[in-house]
């Protein structure tokens, strides 16, 4: 009989077992997962966990999403006032169930719930159930369950996530924000207890009602914190005179494009940046002054991009500025494709030079020039004959850069700017044509500023790793931080679109920069390390670029207007310059690049020409090039001439004896070229003409077409009265004192000298066009005129 009982007995407790088993079950079944499916605000922090703005959530309320970690002053303030038993319970407390009820019997109304945070946790979760005895007693089932699958801290993160602080602010880290304007790790004793008691409360932290009840519940945690030691009497006492806040802190809005991109993204609603606060506050302050500057010249929109080169990560990003929210300053510039100007050309000479096209004083043509009906200018309208290409770069000279594109081939520099991360070109390059390295393609502040960069990076990367690349230069800016990869040595050198040794020269013809005189204001930068930079500007003044790299920063600026329209003066020297300045200036730049010794080597080459010395060259220099240099072409200007022994006439074996004739190396320049060099350099010497009765004997470079080359087009233009005004057709001859016979479809026309330009009016249709000598050497072309009536 007894062991029947003794069975009887067991069997009831294995029931029992089994039934709470099977609550629990059920009760962890009915919990959803996740337990919460709020809508979040999307929140964007800096590298130091600061907030730089947020945006509400979709159902109106400023709730960020759930926490992984609570400070443990508010921890302790909350449990303190709302769950002492915290961690000893099983998400109900039965003594402060009955606690609560006998109070509330004495009371004659309800003055205390008894729930456990776990409970709030699962009444929050069920969203405005009915507060009944049912509900209670689900809500207890509930909490058990979820003590089951969740530990106390993440119960802990739960509660302090979804926690209601009055109005719209939902969750401990939006109300810290919201009512101190700070991280809730950033708390003092008075602002935890202040927000461990609201939620009990919320609607106490109205403005204006309420502040006394409020106060009082806050300071009446605070002596119970004193009184189990939690705080000691100093902490005490200062906590206590700490005022509570009268209104909630309008949040920060620091990178509001930047932020709007994450929140359309919808990929995550809380995005940690390599932002650094105080300098994104800096630069929003630069680029806040210009725009009050420049909107007196109707120029609205600027943007601003500031980038580490060692990790190519984001640390300035000012999109726009927004201030009155109109002229499309809600516009995005950094991400928005733009005409590039000028701003492509470093990237073209170091690509010239990594190849060993050029040395960066090989002389560039810089003349009059007509490319399928494109006829390039210089900014200032004047033709220099030849260029060294370093000053080419500096003094961003048009020409020179259209006919190093011409030799490069544009499809290559298009294949070199996607290996660099530009992106944006992506239609044959038939279609951009050589105008893309003036402007005739666009790019964006982002992928410019990248491939810069990426520079920067290649040129750091060598000095680090010892002659080594990781092969990741030219890899994606990085913003979010947790995609910082600090680069670790790579066991081999990897392939890149550019080397150091090619950057570095490329980079040292930027530190030299010089623009004309109407363009001011960058001379007065004195930064503590040079800085390579570079400026464009788009045709019609619609577009202001400058980018400067040095060894700690990358500065990307444009400016403009978004809409597109075009402003007198708008050029990149003149308005995007000075705000690149400012922002090198508040970065307080420190170090330097180190030259790439190895990839260095030593090269003789001809001082005039700038190329490799040729054996004709009788002055050379040795200097130190990238290692490609090698493989430029022996200087093509220093010709072997015979002349009489003071060197006044040329002679040849038709006029002189051998005895009679001087040897001498002299540097010629093509007829067009040398026309335009005589110009600027008066020291050139000119070829000296032929001795009367002397003819030469190669005669394929004393003449030349400056307009029209072969196959132009040429249009008759109209005057303002609709009558056809004369074309101007030029030739350069090496002899300037010769007359030349001009014939048009062989018939005569008239002749010049010294200066060989005549001025007619053709007919419409195809000609021939021949000049002729003194000498009887002659040039022809052949040129299309077009009907301008139709």
């Amino acid at each position: 009989m007894r062991v029947r009982k003794k069975y009887k007995y067991l069997w009831a407790i294995v029931v029992v077992v089994a039934a709470l088993f099977l609550l629990l079950l059920t009760g962890r079944l009915m919990l959803p997962a996740p337990l919460f499916n709020d809508d979040y605000s999307t929140v964007l922090f800096d590298r130091q966990n600061n907030l730089l703005g947020a945006r509400v959530a979709a159902d109106g309320r400023w709730r960020f999403s759930e926490s992984d970690s609570i400070p443990l002053k508010y921890e302790k303030a909350l449990l303190c006032f709302e769950d002492k038993y915290f961690y000893h319970h099983f998400g109900f407390n039965p003594l402060s169930a009955f606690n609560a009820l006998i109070d509330n019997v004495k009371a004659g109304r309800i003055v205390r719930g008894g729930s456990t945070i776990t409970m709030q946790v699962i009444r929050m979760a069920r969203k405005g159930k009915p507060r009944t005895i049912k509900e209670k007693l689900i809500e207890v089932w509930l909490a058990t369950a979820l003590e089951t699958r969740c530990s106390k801290k993440e119960i802990l993160y739960l509660y302090a996530s979804h926690a209601p602080y009055g109005g719209n602010v939902v969750g401990l880290e939006a109300a810290s924000w919201r009512y101190f304007g700070r991280s809730p790790f950033q708390l003092t004793w008075a602002e935890a207890a202040l927000l461990a008691v609201l939620p009990n409360a919320p609607s106490l932290i109205h403005p204006g009602r309420h502040r006394k009840a409020l106060l009082t519940k806050r300071n009446r945690l605070l002596t119970n914190l004193l009184k189990n030691r939690t705080i000691d009497s100093a902490a005490y006492r200062l906590a206590l005179l700490e005022k509570i806040p009268e209104k909630p802190h309008r949040l920060p809005d620091k990178a509001p494009h930047l932020l709007e991109q994450y929140r359309l993204r919808h990929k995550a609603f809380k995005i940690h940046t390599t932002i650094d606060g105080y300098l994104q506050s800096k630069v929003n302050e630069i680029a806040s002054a210009y725009y009050k500057k420049y909107r007196q010249n109707e120029i609205y929109n600027l943007a601003v991009l500031v980038m580490k080169p060692d990790t190519k990560s984001v640390v300035a990003y000012v999109g726009n500025v927004v201030e009155s929210g109109k002229h499309g300053s809600h516009n995005d510039m950094i991400q928005s494709p733009r005409s590039t100007g000028s701003i492509l050309k470093p990237l073209l000479y170091a690509a010239a030079i990594d190849d060993g096209q050029i040395l960066i004083n090989s002389l560039i043509p810089d003349i009059p020039s007509y490319f399928k009906n494109y006829h390039p200018q210089n900014f200032d309208r004047v033709f220099e004959g030849a260029v060294p290409a370093s000053q080419a770069l500096s003094r961003s000279r048009n020409v020179p850069a259209i006919y190093l594109l011409r030799d490069y081939g544009i499809g290559r520099f298009m294949e070199k700017m996607k290996q660099m991360g530009i992106t944006t070109f992506n239609r044959p390059a038939d279609y951009y044509g050589l105008s893309l390295i003036l402007g005739g393609g666009e790019a964006t502040l982002w992928e410019l500023t990248s491939a810069y960069a990426g520079m920067a990076q290649t040129l750091l990367h060598y000095d680090d790793f010892y002659g080594k690349y990781t092969g990741h230069e030219y890899d994606k800016p990085v913003i979010l931080k947790s995609r910082v990869v600090r680069a670790v040595e790579p066991e081999k050198t990897a392939t890149l679109p550019l080397y150091a040794g090619a950057i570095w020269e490329t980079y040292q013809a930027l530190e030299k920069v010089h623009r004309p005189e109407m363009e001011e204001g960058w001379e007065y930068f004195n930064p503590s390390a040079p800085i390579a930079w570079k400026t464009g500007t788009s045709f019609g003044f619609k577009d202001g670029w400058a980018i400067g790299s040095s060894a700690d920063y990358i500065v990307g600026v444009w400016v403009g207007n978004a809409d597109g329209e075009g402003r007198s003066g708008l050029t990149g020297t003149s308005y995007a310059a000075p705000v690149m300045f400012e922002v090198f200036d508040a970065l307080q730049i420190k170090n330097r690049f180190q030259r790439p010794e190895d990839d260095l080597t030593e090269i003789v080459v001809c001082r005039q020409s700038g190329y490799r010395a040729s054996k004709n060259c009788p002055e050379k220099d040795t200097v130190l090039s990238y290692v490609a240099g090698n493989r430029v072409k022996a200087c093509p200007f220093h010709k072997i001439i015979f002349t009489d022994q003071n060197e006044q006439h040329r002679l040849s074996t038709r006029c002189s004896r051998v005895h009679q004739m001087k040897k001498v190396s002299w540097f010629v320049l093509p007829p067009v070229q040398e026309w335009y060099f005589h110009k600027t350099h008066p020291s050139y010497r000119m070829l000296p003409p032929f001795k009367q009765g002397c003819s030469p004997l190669d005669d394929n470079n004393v003449m030349a077409f400056v307009y029209p080359l072969s196959g132009t087009k040429v249009f008759v233009p109209r005057g303002a009265d609709g009558q056809q005004e004369a074309v101007v057709f030029q030739v350069s001859h090496q002899n300037p004192n010769i007359t030349l016979y001009w014939h048009l479809d062989r018939q005569y026309i008239g002749s010049t000298q010294r200066i060989h330009k005549l001025a007619f009016i053709p007919k419409p249709g195809r000609h021939l066009l021949t000049v002729v000598d003194e000498n009887g050497i002659s040039k022809k072309v052949v040129f299309e005129v077009m009907d301008g009536d139709r």
